[in-house]
């Protein structure tokens, strides 16, 4: 009877290994595919990529011109933006101020504004940077990279633009604008101090598989909230 129970246990183990193995090899799987979309999307974006100084200082602004430049909103904290956010607002004033774009397109979750209101806190910042208020456009359904990009195509009608977001976003922001036609410019954000956190760049490694896909079916921004 001992030796019986001894034999179960031991079988039960070995099922357990085997299933440990299988679901390591997957994630194993899941993060190599993952990292191949992650390299794939790098490298088809990065001739299109530019800090605010090459930007500034290159061709790109001062040979070219752009309808808007997009700068893609994340957290406010109450009415003011978070440091990675007012980052990006400079970023934009700055490029702005190059003259190379017709206005400022800020595009981020104003879903609810009486609860939260992205856009609203990003349209008053700028202004405060000098940027004229009949030069920004609120994009209020911005609630996702994707979605910003979709609508600046379907709903703003762009045919070119400058993208500004933080760093490591900038390649998905761009990628996902010209899968969509439009011919786009990415400027990476200034950073005036904030940290920005591991968890960020592991979102935005499995948020560039997601895109990319996206960009394959392109599913309407309904479709989308329906999901989600």
């Amino acid at each position: 009877m001992i030796k019986k129970i001894k034999s179960e246990k031991k079988g039960v183990r070995k099922v357990i290994l085997k299933i440990f193995l299988v679901l390591l090899i997957l994630c194993l799987i899941g993060f190599a595919v993952l990292g191949g979309m992650n390299i794939f999307m790098l490298v088809n974006t990065k001739d299109h990529v530019y800090s605010m100084e090459d930007f500034k200082n290159g061709d790109v602004s001062q040979t070219a011109h752009y309808e808007a430049c997009l700068v893609l909103g994340c957290a406010i904290w109450g009415d003011a933006p978070s440091p990675m956010l007012a980052d990006r607002l400079r970023t934009a004033a700055m490029v702005y101020e190059t003259g190379c774009c017709d206005y400022v397109l800020v595009s981020g979750d104003s879903l609810e504004p009486e609860r939260y209101d992205e856009t609203s806190v990003m349209r008053a910042f700028l202004i405060e940077l000098g940027v004229p208020s009949d030069k920004i456009v609120c994009d209020t359904l911005g609630l996702s990279t994707y979605e910003s990009m979709y609508r600046a195509d379907a709903v703003y009608h762009l045919k070119s633009m400058v993208v500004v977001t933080t760093g490591f976003h900038v390649a998905r922001g761009v990628y996902d604008a010209r899968g969509f036609g439009i011919d786009a410019e990415g400027v990476e954000a200034i950073n005036t101090g904030y940290v920005i956190k591991p968890y960020n760049y592991c979102r935005e490694f499995v948020a560039r598989g997601k895109d990319l896909i996206y960009m394959i079916f392109k599913p309407s921004h309904d479709f989308i909230g329906s999901v989600l």
